[in-house]
């Protein structure tokens, strides 16, 4: 990477007839190779120091894996980038409602996120303990509000559309609790954080305390990325001892969940055209949270047991074509919740 780096990649615009013969799966097929490649980019530039780290730009990060990466295209596929770029644009459409296309663009823009945050110097301990310690004092205060909030959705004394008003007030109200931090961290620059201070005992009992570990597995998980070394052991947490066989029955429950949910919010919306349209990123948390919440009703286990359960368990879970449906069923059904809250375009 290091030698890479000194290169230019030059930018071209394509050649339609030859983008012409690049199909919609073969545009996937692509794209989950750049997933595999962007991988190796990250492992790579992680493995250098911090001091030769930090010699790097954003940009030049940025530059640095997109020449690598379409090398690597170019190279093992036979097909350009470019060309590549111009098939995605004639099929833009179509890709939209392809959960897999979905998935690897996501993944490979996560680890961009982790490739140009990895260069930064990272923030103070004492900011990122205090950091630490608001997302633990926020998070319990989210579990009583969404478990609350289901109580209430299940018994019918509160109807989808008044769980999201009430969910976006919580989550306005959390934000605004949240101006007072010095640091405002991605999920990736907590995780280069711990890494950084993991040896502090008090980062540590924070670290536990915030429920990050699990949280940033199940970034991984649903992106596809693997976690950092210097993560903290999953089998060092205290989980409910669950088979593989469980976790794939809870995703499936949680499938039937967050589709059951969607369509409730799906209705109201049809028959309320007229109302505020909803926000796609608090429309999609609360359809996760009611949807979790229901999972952990049922089978009693919560979403961060169930997070580091499936980590455990991942090697098992990856050979079964159960857990990889429900999984990418879950992502297409999230995907309609965001689409039901975009505007429609003029005329309609």
């Amino acid at each position: 990477m290091l030698k890479a780096r000194e290169l230019v990649h030059p930018v071209g615009k394509g050649d339609p007839e030859r983008a012409k013969s690049i199909t919609i799966d073969k545009i996937v097929e692509i794209h989950q190779f750049m997933v595999a490649e962007m991988q190796k980019v990250l492992t790579e530039f992680l493995s250098l120091d911090q001091e030769t780290r930090s010699g790097f730009t954003s940009k030049a990060c940025e530059t640095t894996a997109e020449l690598l990466v379409s090398i690597a295209v170019e190279q093992h596929l036979s097909v350009h980038c470019e060309d590549v770029e111009q098939a995605v644009i004639r099929y833009e459409q179509m890709l939209q409602g392809n959960a897999e296309f979905a998935r690897c663009t996501e993944q490979l823009a996560n680890m961009m996120q982790h490739l140009t945050s990895a260069a930064q110097p990272r923030v103070e301990k004492a900011s990122f303990l205090k950091a630490l310690r608001h997302i633990a004092e926020s998070t319990q205060k989210a579990k009583v509000f969404a478990k609350k909030l289901y109580e209430e959705y299940r018994a019918k004394t509160c109807n989808v559309v008044d769980a999201y008003r009430r969910f976006e007030e919580f989550a306005d109200s959390a934000t605004q609790s949240a101006e007072g931090l010095e640091e405002d961290l991605t999920p990736v620059e907590m995780q280069l954080c711990f890494d950084e201070y993991r040896d502090d005992p008090q980062v540590r009992e924070a670290w536990t305390q915030a429920g990050a570990e699990s949280s940033f597995l199940m970034s991984s998980m649903m992106t596809g990325r693997s976690p950092s070394s210097g993560s903290a052991a999953p089998e060092d947490k205290k989980v409910k001892k669950t088979k593989p066989s469980e976790i794939v029955e809870m995703q499936d429950y949680m499938v039937d969940e967050l589709k059951r949910i969607c369509e409730a919010a799906s209705t109201s919306m049809a028959g309320n055209s007229s109302a505020t349209p909803w926000r796609q990123d608090i429309a999609m948390q609360m359809v996760q949270a009611l949807a979790s919440a229901s999972v952990e009703r049922r089978f009693g286990v919560g979403a961060e047991e169930m997070t580091m359960a499936g980590f455990q368990h991942a090697a098992a879970l990856q050979k079964s074509e159960r857990f990889v449906r429900a999984t990418e069923k879950q992502q297409e059904i999230l995907m309609q919740v965001a689409q039901l809250c975009s505007p429609a375009p003029a005329g309609e």
